[in-house]
């Protein structure tokens, strides 16, 4: 049995300073012990500097691109991305699955407990299999055509999921632009039926929310080779988000993920019809792909459904989740270290329906015990300079 106790502990919801975490051998929680500030003599009590944190949870991450790191270079918009990320994509020829494995080590080494993880195929499946993460698998259809050879092919891969991941798996749409009405509507009812856990790329970029206007832009002229035509989508002439709520499951659990062009009419419809919705932020990865983040003032009354990501190593240089609430910090100076640790622990465990172990600090829960240091105690700050050590 271990004794923990630090400047403060953060328990996924608040922070007790000087506070004392009790693990047992097997890293489950016995006891948290507000000492109201004043740190108790125990025996073998350790004591650090900084904040013990439960294990972050990685809402969004695309673990099977991890051998793309440092391969695309920033472009002006996302359809440049796309472009870049298949050509690099199809055209790798070597092994994959050290830099899976790698990328998974770094994460675990960074403090994630927990990730959700879109798959286009199974070559990230043996690595999870053996992880210390756990995973929830999104298995991700996209199509414009063909529609029901897309989706058949996308069931056989979630069954070899539920084989090694039997309750973490789950079929789940691209995003707006990349799926069919068609496609949709499979999607929405394989949801129902098995009350999957929903993950969702919502716009991330403002060509998403033109196209539904007719509007023939940059992204529509790319699609075209996938099969977009001008019947495919209805021209609704409001945006991606809207035009395409009518798809998705309202009941289920659903993360929505990027949100970068979402406006305060589509928070308040997702409000309205959406009764268990997360919102997914991955900073680094907008800030390389649009330099843009989502307007934190639209989503003011839903800071206790924010998540966050660090989406792949195609859009990003690194998989930590320290560095995503640093750069979430610098855009946005009103939130509080509080906020923002929320977001990266139980906000997140509870979208991916794991917050009976994950995300906070409760009696016989096993979250992972992590330890943040060299930030600013004394305002409550990340810094360039902080770091994070596991301690479970």
């Amino acid at each position: 049995m271990r004794k923990i106790s630090a400047s403060y502990i953060f328990d996924g919801y608040n922070f007790y300073k000087n506070g004392i975490l009790v693990i047992n051998d097997d890293g489950k929680i016995i006891d948290l012990i507000n000492t109201n500030g004043n740190v108790k003599e125990l025996p073998f009590l350790e004591y650090y500097n900084g904040i013990i944190c439960p294990g972050f949870v990685n809402a969004h991450c695309h673990l099977e691109l991890s051998f793309m790191k440092s391969m695309l270079t920033k472009t002006k918009n996302i359809t440049g991305f796309i472009k870049q990320m298949l050509e690099k994509r199809y055209s790798f020829t070597d092994e994959i699955s050290d830099s899976i494995y790698s990328a998974d080590t770094e994460m675990y080494n960074n403090g994630i407990a927990l990730c959700g993880d879109i798959c286009n195929n199974e070559s990230s499946f043996l690595v999870k299999e053996k992880s210390k993460i756990k995973y929830v698998n999104f298995i991700e259809v996209l199509g414009l055509k063909n529609e029901d050879e897309k989706f058949k092919n996308v069931i056989n891969i979630l069954n070899t999921a539920k084989k090694l991941f039997p309750n973490n798996s789950f079929v789940v749409p691209h995003a707006s632009y990349s799926v069919s009405p068609q496609l949709f509507r499979l999607i929405k009812t394989n949801a129902e039926e098995n009350k999957s856990i929903l993950s969702f790329h919502n716009q991330e970029s403002i060509e998403e929310n033109e196209l539904f206007s007719g509007t023939k832009n940059e992204l529509y002229l790319f699609l075209e080779q996938f099969g977009l035509n001008e019947n495919t989508f209805e021209k609704t002439n409001v945006s991606s988000f809207a035009s395409v709520l009518k798809y998705l499951s309202t009941l289920n659990n659903i993360l929505l993920v990027h949100n970068v062009f979402a406006t305060k009419n589509d928070v308040e419809l997702a409000q309205k019809f959406l009764e268990n919705r997360y919102w997914v932020f991955c900073p680094k990865s907008n800030l390389f792909i649009s330099n843009t983040m989502p307007n934190i003032n639209n989503f003011q009354s839903e800071f206790n459904r924010i998540c966050v990501g660090t989406d792949s190593y195609a859009s990003n240089n690194s998989l930590s989740i320290i560095s995503e609430l640093l750069a979430l910090q610098n855009n946005y100076e009103q939130l509080t270290l509080s906020q923002l640790l929320s977001w990266a622990t139980i906000n997140g465990a509870k979208a991916l329906k794991a917050d009976n172990n994950y995300g906070c600090f409760k009696t016989n829960y096993s979250p992972g015990v992590i330890l943040i240091y060299d930030l600013d105690l004394q305002n409550l700050k990340l810094t360039e300079n902080t770091k994070i050590k596991r301690m479970i």
